[in-house]
C-alpha cells in the first residue's frame, strides 16, 4: 500500500513538472516579444539629444513575476553630489574640482562625483567652455609660478644689496641706494602683475562654477523630461500589449528597474528606480478599466 502511494506521489510530481516546463517556455517567448516591443517603443520616442534607453533585459522570478531591467544612456552616467546637491540643484557653497574625462565632464567635491555625458548643443557649449577655461587656468598657474620665481629673485638681489650697502661708502653707497629703489619698483610691478593674474584666475574659477551649475540644471531638466516620457511610454506599452504575457500567473507582478538611475540626497552612489505593477492592474488597463495615469499611480515606485 505504501509503495503504491509513493509511486502515485512521484507520478504526480513528474506530471506537475511536465506541465510547468511548457508554461515557462511559453513565458520566455512572450517575454522576448514584449522586450522587442518595449525597445522599439522607447527608441521611437527617444530624445536624440538627451537620455535614451540603450539596453533592456527581461527575466522571470518564480512566484513574483517578470522583471525588465532598463539601462539608459546619459542617466546612468551622472551622479550628483556637491555639498548639498542631490536631485535638486542649489548653488554650491564651494567651487568643486572639475576635469574632463574623454567627452564627459567630471565634477568632484567632498569625495563624491558628478559625471555627465555630452548631451545637447547647449551642454556641448558648456563642455567647450570647461576645456577652454581649463587651458587658460593651466596657463595662469604656470604664469603664477614664474612670477613667484621672479619675486624670490628680486628679493634675493635686494638682500645682497642691503648687505653690501652696510659696508659701502661714498659713490658706491649712492649707487646701491638707487639700485635698491629700482628693485622696490620692480618688486611692486611684479606683485601687481601677480595680483592681476590671481584675480583673473578667480574669475575663471567662478565662471567654471557657474557653468557647472548650468550643466547640472540642464542635465536635471533632461532627467525630468526623460523620466516623464519613460513612465508614460511604459504605462502605454503595458496597457496596449500587457495581455501578451498570457503565461504570467495571476497574482504576480510586472517590474521595471531603471538601472543605476536615481540619486538621492546624502547618498554616495546611484540607486535603481523601480516600478512594480500588479499584473491584475495591467490586465484592467488592457481591458480599458484603467487609463495610463491611473496605472502609474497604482504602481509601487521606489528607489533602492
Amino acid at each position: 500500500m505504501k509503495k503504491s502511494s509513493l509511486c502515485l506521489l512521484l507520478a504526480g510530481i513528474c506530471s506537475v513538472s511536465a506541465q510547468a516546463a511548457p508554461q515557462l517556455e511559453e513565458l520566455s517567448k512572450e517575454l522576448e516579444i514584449m522586450s522587442s516591443i518595449m525597445q522599439t517603443s522607447y527608441k521611437q520616442n527617444r530624445d536624440r539629444k538627451g537620455i535614451s534607453v540603450r539596453n533592456l533585459q527581461a527575466t522571470y522570478l518564480a512566484g513574483q513575476g517578470v522583471l525588465f531591467r532598463v539601462q539608459t544612456s546619459g542617466s546612468s552616467q551622472y551622479r550628483f553630489s556637491f555639498n548639498g546637491i542631490d536631485h535638486v540643484i542649489p548653488v554650491p557653497p564651494v567651487a568643486p574640482h572639475i576635469e574632463m574625462n574623454g567627452n564627459a565632464i567630471v565634477i568632484e567635491n567632498d569625495g563624491q562625483v558628478i559625471e555627465y555625458e555630452s548631451i545637447g548643443d547647449e551642454l556641448e557649449r558648456v563642455r567647450e567652455l570647461f576645456v577652454e577655461s581649463g587651458e587658460k587656468l593651466s596657463e595662469l598657474h604656470s604664469k603664477q609660478r614664474e612670477l613667484n620665481w621672479e619675486i624670490r629673485e628680486v628679493e634675493r638681489r635686494n638682500r645682497d644689496n642691503e648687505f653690501e650697502k652696510r659696508h659701502a661708502e661714498g659713490e658706491r653707497r649712492k649707487e646701491l641706494e638707487k639700485e635698491a629703489q629700482e628693485l622696490q619698483k620692480e618688486l611692486a610691478q611684479i606683485r601687481e602683475r601677480q595680483r592681476e593674474v590671481e584675480q583673473y584666475a578667480q574669475q575663471l574659477e567662478e565662471e567654471r562654477r557657474d557653468a557647472a551649475n548650468k550643466r547640472a540644471e540642464a542635465a536635471q531638466e533632461q532627467s525630468k523630461k526623460f523620466l516623464a516620457e519613460f513612465e508614460h511610454n511604459t504605462a502605454d506599452i503595458l496597457c496596449k500589449y500587457g495581455s501578451g504575457l498570457k503565461s504570467l500567473p495571476d497574482g504576480e507582478h510586472i517590474t521595471l528597474m531603471l538601472d543605476n538611475y536615481a540619486g538621492g540626497k546624502g547618498r554616495s552612489k546611484n540607486q535603481d528606480r523601480i516600478y512594480v505593477f500588479d499584473y491584475k492592474d495591467v490586465q484592467a488597463c488592457v481591458a480599458g478599466k484603467l487609463d495610463t495615469q491611473k496605472l502609474l499611480s497604482k504602481a509601487n515606485t521606489y528607489e533602492f
